[in-house]
């Protein structure tokens, strides 16, 4: 015989607080690491274009001199503050003049290999930071028009040698760093928003889980995947639900036993009264432990129905136990001058849950319909199409109704209308409620077509069972449908 597998162990809490902090220390490391980055390419950007600019206006004159002279230009002295940038000892500029093939024709004092900066392929670039040689040389190539013909003027500065370039780096790269850090910013407030969604998620499945409990869900609040932060509260509220279900159930045990102890003296009046000769004396009597009877069966049937019984997964095919509630309220009906309305037999319906459970519904509708119904009136009992996954079965009487005011307390407790022939705790519509609700359907009240009230119950389909079915029992004979 194999062994039954070990239970899994069950899920091991954790802080909130710590995982806040964790995730918190993710985000703000991505941040700064995505952000430095980010701000480094920037400021890069931003040196180069300012030092482009700043070479380029170091050989202003230097270019005028080419487009008006050409290379006879460069012969001449140049002004004392552009000699001292492109002189060898005072300065770190440099320049070179080529053709269009790269050949150089002209350069300033100094330089050697560094210039003209040719590609492999020959072609002349148009900016550059590494000087023919490898040395660290940042330049810009301008293309000039001459009377010599069209020239490559390449100004550059050695890179090694001091030099103040970057004075107006800062003023330049304000707007652009002020641009990333609104950008983190706003991209840390969005994880953040991000964080508490997901962080507050077993908050809101806790609060899921208490809306099912006694509809059909779990009885506690689970408490495996709550934060240890946490853990106290749902600990706390199932404490209460548990100190809860003892009052009620002690309540419940209370009541079903003061109902069984009061059943055996009333059936012994009751025996005794109808020994006695019929008089009105004894008839009034007799009515009176009927209805302290019914009281009893009502009192029984709501301790009942008012535990939290489990739906089973079975099944079972309505129309069948729709006809058999007609079959058992016809003689019921008959002796107190109704007529019943049974749906005809048809293919079956099946739904989820228990057999008995619906039936007990069915049977308090059907008993609360005769009761309102006048002499002679009708009590229909309708199967109607399943729709959206639910069947509908459907009961109306010929009585007054229920008012729009008072449908919203027509299934609470001890709710009951007026001119009522019986007597009775008021638990029978509550009773149905409670039974539906524990099998996923709803119970509502509305007007009937001929007057009156009709109460549908809508209860979750089941898929029908492999095995065929034996079909629902026919109606007595002159049985109207």
């Amino acid at each position: 015989m194999a062994a039954s597998p070990a239970p899994a162990a069950p899920p091991k809490p954790y802080s909130l607080i710590a995982r806040l902090a964790g995730a918190y220390a993710v985000i703000g490391l991505g941040a700064l690491v995505f952000g430095g980055l980010i701000l480094h390419h920037t400021i890069n950007r931003v040196v180069w274009t300012e030092h482009q600019r700043g070479i380029l206006a170091s050989g202003n004159e230097l270019t005028e001199r080419l487009q008006r002279d050409g290379l006879a230009g460069l012969s001449r002295p140049i002004r004392t503050e552009a000699s001292r940038r492109f002189d060898t000892a005072s300065g770190s500029m440099l320049y070179a003049v080529t053709d269009a093939q790269g050949h150089r024709l002209a350069t300033s004092p100094g330089v050697r290999e560094q210039l003209p900066r040719v590609e492999e392929d020959g072609s002349i670039p148009a900016n550059f930071q590494l000087g023919q040689d490898g040395t660290r040389l940042w330049g810009v190539t301008r293309w000039i028009d001459t009377p010599d013909g069209r020239l490559a003027l390449q100004i550059a500065q050695d890179m090694e040698r001091s030099y103040i370039v970057l004075d107006d780096v800062p003023a330049a790269a304000l707007g652009p760093i002020m641009a990333v850090l609104a950008l983190g910013a706003f991209l840390l407030f969005i994880a953040n928003i991000g964080l508490l969604i997901l962080l507050s998620a077993p908050l809101r499945r806790a609060a899921r889980e208490a809306e099912r409990i006694g509809h059909g869900g779990p009885p506690r609040l689970e408490e495996g995947e709550i934060p240890l932060e946490l853990r106290p509260l749902i600990q706390a509220v199932n404490g209460a639900l548990d100190r809860l279900d003892d009052s009620l159930e002690w309540q419940r045990g209370f009541s079903a036993e003061v109902a069984h102890e009061l059943r055996t003296p009333l059936a012994i009046i009751q025996a005794e009264l109808d020994l006695l000769s019929a008089d009105e004396v004894t008839d009034r009597l007799r009515r009176d432990v009927q209805e302290l009877a019914q009281l009893v069966s009502d009192l029984l049937e709501a301790a009942e129905a008012a535990r939290d019984m489990p739906v089973t997964e079975g099944s079972f095919d309505l129309v069948e136990l729709a006809a058999d509630t007609a079959r058992r309220f016809a003689p019921i009906a008959e002796r107190e001058g109704h007529t019943l309305v049974a749906p005809v037999a048809n293919a079956p319906i099946w739904v989820r849950g228990e057999r008995e459970s619906i039936g007990r519904a069915l049977r308090n509708l059907m008993d609360n319909a005769l009761s309102h119904s006048p002499p002679g009136g009708a009590v229909t009992l309708r199967l109607g199409t399943p729709r959206d996954g639910m069947a509908l079965v459907e009961v109306a009487d010929q009585g007054r109704g229920v008012p729009e005011a008072e449908r919203r307390d027509v299934f609470r407790r001890h709710w009951r209308a007026g001119d009522v022939h019986r007597r009775g705790l008021g638990l029978g519509l509550s009773i149905v409620e409670r039974i539906v609700n524990a099998h996923g359907g709803t119970a509502e009240v509305g007007d009937a077509p001929g007057g009156g009230a009709a109460f549908a119950l809508h209860l979750p389909l089941a898929p029908a069972p492999a095995s065929a079915q034996t079909p629902a029992p026919p109606l007595p004979a002159g049985f109207p449908a």
